[in-house]
């Protein structure tokens, strides 16, 4: 027989207000969350990373981020690469719609999200893709855990992962670990130790120092600026 105390405890936890997270939802670097931006709030966010491997690689990717409703955010944001010895160059646009399944103020939660990437080179492929987030919040502690599927308009289709864990040592400050690779063979697995850090009430600086994992990046610096504007 099910333990009734036990299952009421579970639903407990699953409603209690999930706190130590930003208002804006960029909680990690790599993986996202199902944390969404309030209803009317608007966002510009900066990303920089620098990739070493065999070639290295700078990327840069501006973004606007905004809370449509309490239950969807919106976003559109552009990739710019500037590879070692070469000038920077614009190579897509992707609009993305975010949906949270469960309710805001949940500990547990959960998402779906769609992604679609223009590519700028009539060349190179477009991207549809696809996410399932499902993420656990307590007042110290953050995890998430990401399932990605990506169409190429000319090639197969891939599957990924990304995860993270975030321990918040004050309201403003915390540290993680984060993880991306393929699900399929072949490598390329990234591990990033992250740094998560609320400048101000409209500021937010998140830094990550990368290496990889069978395949990965010999090394990464990520970091990314979130300001509200709205």
């Amino acid at each position: 027989m099910i333990n009734r105390k036990l299952v009421a405890c579970v639903v407990v936890a699953c409603l209690l207000p999930a706190t130590g997270h930003a208002h804006h939802g960029v909680d990690f670097i790599l993986a996202q969350t199902a944390h969404l931006p309030a209803q009317g709030a608007g966002y510009l966010v900066g990303r920089v990373d620098y990739v070493a491997k065999n070639e290295n690689e700078a990327e840069f990717q501006p973004e606007v981020l905004y809370g449509a409703t309490e239950w969807m955010s919106l976003d559109l944001h552009a990739h710019i690469a500037k590879p070692q010895g070469q000038s920077a160059s614009y190579e897509a646009l992707a609009p993305e719609v975010t949906v949270r399944l469960t309710p805001r103020a949940s500990a547990l939660s959960a998402a779906v999200s769609a992604e679609y990437e223009i590519a700028r080179d009539g060349n190179a492929d477009d991207v549809f893709g696809l996410a399932g987030i499902v993420g656990y919040a307590t007042e110290e502690w953050l995890a998430t855990v990401n399932l990605v599927y990506e169409k190429p308009s000319g090639s197969t289709r891939e599957w990924s992962f990304a995860a993270g864990v975030r321990r918040n040592l004050s309201h403003d400050h915390g540290l993680g670990l984060e993880f991306t690779g393929p699900l399929e063979s072949g490598g390329n697995t990234e591990a990033l130790l992250g740094y998560y850090g609320g400048l101000s009430e409209r500021l937010t600086f998140n830094a990550g120092l990368g290496t990889g994992i069978a395949g990965g990046p010999d090394w990464s610096l990520r970091t990314t600026l979130i300001w509200q504007f709205r």
